[in-house]
């Protein structure tokens, strides 16, 4: 058998026209023949050799084992081969931060448990600080979900990595968001209240997560965005409202003469600037009617009768300077 097929190299197609096997019955009987394309596979396949002046058949099953292990060797050679492959991609965490043009396609995160799993994994590798905005109005988390965000944060502050987040006014009374604030800020971290913040993002490294705004019928699905580019624009995005907004501990020493609560000063707000109380009820996260049920509490505090008395009182409040 030639040296190649030793090697694993590439060797001929293994299927026998009905020509060859014709071919090889005439050389194995001692006839003469003249088939120089038959010849050609069956001496390649190392089932006959040329002695002296004629060619001479060989024994088919000796030649078959020797295919069997050619092959055999080929496909161990590919398996390890294939074993290094993840290595090779491995790799991507020294292109990725350096590349300058495009990047791979993002992904589509069909659940917010596989969000979570996504933007711990992006974390584990960050050296870059984790960047949140968490722009609605709180609702109550699980509370297994939000222990698991304090430890995330603990253990990202502990490595020395930078967290800050953004949140509206409305985040300064509830409870368990300032249970995760406070953790922040014990461990170095800083956290804002900012007006009128950008969609909801978390930006981990050169990881940017964000809500599905692609599918809107897949209301817990999210996006997970890898492009470098993406990630710089969303990070400036970030800087801009954080330079805007005050500082956490500001806010809340603010409260203490206020008349309203945070999420009845983003329906002021609103209505301030044009909005009906439907688009107000939208942007802030609430039904039509709380919204109602907020504007007629403030009035019953100031002793006012109707919505346009309100708002000629929002105009000249120190409420207005409170996030």
């Amino acid at each position: 058998m030639d040296e190649n097929r030793e090697r694993g190299m590439e060797t001929p197609d293994l299927r026998l026209t009905a020509a060859d096997e014709r071919v090889y019955r005439d050389i194995a009987e001692g006839n003469p023949v003249d088939a120089p394309a038959s010849v050609a596979r069956l001496s390649a396949l190392g089932l006959i050799r040329h002695l002296g002046d004629r060619w001479a058949a060989l024994d088919p099953r000796v030649a078959a084992r020797q295919l069997l292990t050619a092959h055999h060797g080929a496909l161990a050679r590919t398996l390890q081969q294939m074993s290094q492959v993840a290595t090779l991609e491995a790799l991507s965490r020294h292109y990725d931060p350096s590349r300058l043009y495009g990047g791979p396609a993002s992904e589509f995160v069909d659940s917010k448990k596989l969000m979570n799993s996504r933007i711990a994994d992006a974390l584990a590798d960050a050296d870059e600080g984790l960047l949140t905005v968490q722009p609605g109005v709180p609702t109550d988390r699980d509370p297994a979900v939000l222990r698991e965000s304090i430890r995330r944060a603990r253990a990202l502050l502990t490595r020395g990595i930078s967290v800050r987040s953004l949140y509206p006014a409305a985040a300064l009374t509830h409870r368990p968001t300032a249970e995760y604030v406070d953790v922040v800020l014990e461990g170095g971290g800083e956290v804002r209240v900012g007006r009128d913040l950008p969609p909801r993002m978390v930006l981990a490294g050169q990881h940017l997560f964000v809500d599905n705004h692609v599918y809107p019928s897949e209301a817990d699905a999210g996006w997970h965005i890898k492009d470098v580019a993406c990630a710089a624009f969303a990070r400036t995005v970030f800087e801009g409202y954080w330079s805007r907004s005050t500082p956490w501990q500001e806010a809340r020493a603010a409260l203490t003469d206020v008349v309203t609560t945070p999420r009845q000063r983003m329906i002021l707000r609103g209505l301030a600037e044009g909005d009906t109380q439907s688009a107000v009820a939208k942007h802030v996260g609430i039904s039509y009617r709380e919204v109602g049920r907020d504007l007629e509490a403030i009035r019953a505090v100031l002793g006012l009768r109707s919505t346009a008395q309100l708002m000629v009182w929002w105009a000249t409040s120190r409420d207005r300077d409170v996030p």
